[in-house]
């Protein structure tokens, strides 16, 4: 008996508790409800406002064979001419680079672009070694990235 006496203490314990007061005055700046099975089109208002204004530069380390690695930078807008970049960060960084295209990349199953690399992720930089601290100071020395944007624009993936 002294085991029901002991959880009906408890139970007794836990329904004097004070709830929390019902107003729901800090659900008020959530923004606007989802639904995770209304239909594909209809979109919530903070996805819509995602585009190429709020798009990130992904710099990511790739493990290949052993210890070598390649570096690959996804995101840099379409303005800007890739070739020209890759050919100036090879004579800066002292290592070998190209330009993976996004089309390329799609259609053969044995592409050295990163997993996961779609048309609509644009084209890929692949720089051989570690090269993700270089490449940012790189992408901010050149005017690619103001250095106040930088830190809301360029992901590190690995550090």
């Amino acid at each position: 008996m002294s085991t029901t006496t002991v959880t009906k203490d408890k139970v007794e314990a836990t329904s004097k508790k004070s709830k929390a007061p019902a107003g729901d005055a800090g659900v008020e700046n959530l923004g606007p409800a989802f639904d995770p099975f209304a239909p594909v089109n209809d979109t919530p208002a903070i996805e819509k406002a995602v585009g190429s204004k709020n798009d990130k530069i992904h710099i990511r380390l790739q493990q290949r064979n052993g210890r070598k690695t390649l570096t690959t930078i996804q995101g840099i807008d379409k303005k800007f001419n890739l070739t020209k970049i890759v050919k100036a960060m090879k004579t800066k960084f002292a290592c070998n680079g190209t330009v993976v295209k996004a089309e390329e990349a799609n259609g053969e199953d044995d592409s050295p672009a990163p997993a996961g690399v779609k048309a609509n992720h644009g084209d890929v930089i692949q720089l051989q070694g570690d090269q993700r601290i270089a490449a940012k100071q790189f992408l901010i020395d050149m005017g690619i990235v103001s250095a106040k944007e930088a830190k809301d624009l360029i992901v590190i993936h690995g550090y």
